[in-house]
């Protein structure tokens, strides 16, 4: 099972590349599965963490439409936590 220690250690080797080398999108692969494992073990840390994310790409300039933000809706919703998804999709978006 992984923790938020495993996690924390696939966000730091992500950043050991270029944005968008196939390095990093393996990387990045590897960070949205332990997320993934997270959210559906009910790790509220990590719930937390995927909404932060949202909020952050909302201040970005990202749209509702965005393939991140929409996976990041979905893993909320198909975990149960319609709430904290709502409250998403309800921010002012581009």
């Amino acid at each position: 099972m992984y923790n938020m220690s495993d996690y924390r250690a696939a966000l730091s080797e992500r950043g050991n590349y270029d944005m968008d080398s196939a390095d990093w999108k393996l990387a990045q692969q590897k960070v949205q599965s332990i997320v993934a494992v997270l959210v559906a073990a009910g790790d509220k840390a990590m719930v937390g963490e995927v909404v932060e994310e949202v909020y952050s790409l909302n201040d970005c300039g990202c749209s509702l439409e965005d393939l991140a933000i929409q996976y990041d809706l979905w893993l909320l919703e198909s975990n149960g936590y319609i709430k904290e998804a709502q409250e998403l999709r309800e921010l002012d978006w581009e």
